[in-house]
């Protein structure tokens, strides 16, 4: 089951390309644990833009989100069993 399209599907329409890539990267089957820098650079969005995407996500409760000292946050979603 993908968590991130339980949905109706004129929801999924609505999605643009920039939230529709990473709800695509972060659903893949053996999860993903990434700072926001780090996926923006890996699709090529801006830093912002792919911030903003994930905190949607976490006040979703589709993502969790890590904090830490020394390092940027960390988004991460553990796969379903």
């Amino acid at each position: 089951m993908h968590l991130l399209w339980i949905r109706p599907v004129s929801g999924e329409q609505g999605l643009d390309p920039d939230e529709r890539r990473v709800r695509d990267f972060v659903d893949s089957p053996g999860g993903v644990s990434e700072s926001a820098r780090s996926l923006s650079d890996k699709l090529g969005i801006s830093h912002r833009r792919c911030r903003d995407i994930l905190e949607r996500l976490v006040e979703q409760g589709v993502l969790e989100r890590r904090e830490f000292t020394d390092i940027e946050p960390i988004y991460q979603r553990i796969p379903s069993r």
